[in-house]
């Protein structure tokens, strides 16, 4: 009975769920080799705090489970998601354009020394130099994405390495 809204969280590793009256009200997911997390509210219990507390529950397992570190890409156009996310704690490392339509922030919070060195690693995509390299390795590995960054086929993004690297901001 999951809403097509959230069927992006069915490539996660792992969820956290929000039940009400037998409805799932939402949902937020773990997956990938980035320990890419991810959220989903259902429409009719957003602006409830739901989505702050299953986000909360999810680092709290990720803590639990031993993880160095967790990352969440986020539309910086999202301003609910942007707030959500920057409260609990997330660092933007870097943003990406993948097209006109798919741009998104890299974050990240570290638990444990490893995480610092993943966070090291993806602050270098924080320059021309290092996006570029990306766009290129993002480009030849798109058949990949579902299993690296926890995407599922319906909402994978397709690296243009113009756009990319043209559009390229720091951060």
């Amino acid at each position: 009975g999951i809403s097509t809204e959230m069927k992006s969280l069915e490539s996660c590793d792992w969820v956290v769920l929000y039940e009400e009256n037998g409805i799932i009200g939402g949902a937020a997911g773990m997956g990938g080799m980035f320990n890419v997390s991810g959220i989903q509210l259902n429409e009719n219990f957003r602006g409830r705090g739901i989505g702050k507390k299953i986000q909360k529950e999810l680092i709290d397992e990720s803590c639990r489970r031993g993880y160095s570190f967790i990352t969440v890409f986020n539309d910086p156009r999202n301003t609910s998601s942007v707030k959500l996310h920057d409260s609990l704690g997330y660092e933007k490392l870097f943003r990406i354009h993948y097209s006109n339509e798919k741009i998104v922030d890299v974050k990240i919070i570290v638990f444990k020394p490893t995480g610092k060195i993943i966070k090291k690693f993806l602050s270098c995509f924080n320059s021309k130099i290092g996006i570029t390299f990306l766009a290129c390795a993002l480009k030849m590995a798109k058949p990949l994405f579902k299993k690296v960054l926890s995407y599922n086929e319906e909402n994978t993004p397709s690296p243009s390495i113009k756009t990319i690297v043209k559009n390229f901001q720091k951060i």
